[in-house]
């Protein structure tokens, strides 16, 4: 099986409005290029999102899917989304090349290469989750610390929303890891 560079992906609302198509198996190689643990997730539709696996920094797995799943990736510890190609869903498509260059009319499957990497971030999106980062690592209550900080009020809601996103997506990936862990 050959591999390809993966050259496909969008956004929820486009991808779910597209008229129903022949679910075909598409073979994938997701390869994690950020210094992240990465959680792989796909869905079939916006209510269902299934853990696949796990991800650890630099390393690649290959995964046979169909053309009707999403994926998206997610960091381990915050759930911050990373994208493939500048966005945050990969919707696949099977690839399919010569087998043989002398007869191009037969046709065989070829794995896509799918490269996970770290979103755009503006220089304030970066300080903002650098800060609430280091606030969980290091303090029991940083709820307290960042409503005692010296700062603007939107600054604070904005430490505060994000702190909130980061438990909330820890304790569910919490329960979804269990599930998936006992499905096997």
């Amino acid at each position: 099986m050959t591999l390809q560079v993966a050259r496909n992906n969008g956004e929820w609302g486009e991808l779910f409005n597209v008229p129903p198509q022949e679910e075909v198996e598409v073979y994938v190689l997701f390869v994690n290029t950020t210094n992240r643990t990465l959680d792989l997730y796909w869905a079939s539709d916006p209510n269902t999102q299934n853990i696949q696996l796990t991800l650890k920094p630099n390393q690649g797995v290959p995964v046979n899917t169909y053309n009707t799943h999403i994926w998206f990736f997610c960091d381990y510890y915050t759930g911050e989304r990373m994208h493939v190609r500048s966005k945050r869903l990969f919707y696949p498509i099977r690839i399919r090349v010569p087998r043989n260059p002398q007869q191009p009319d037969e046709l065989c499957d070829a794995r896509s290469q799918v490269l996970i990497h770290f979103p755009m971030r503006t220089l304030k999106e970066n300080c903002l989750w650098l800060i609430v980062r280091w606030l969980k690592r290091t303090c029991n209550t940083p709820e307290l610390l960042i409503n005692n900080y010296l700062i603007p009020t939107t600054l604070k809601q904005q430490l505060l929303l994000l702190l909130r996103t980061i438990n909330t997506y820890c304790r569910q990936a919490h329960q979804r890891r269990l599930r998936m862990i006992n499905r096997r």
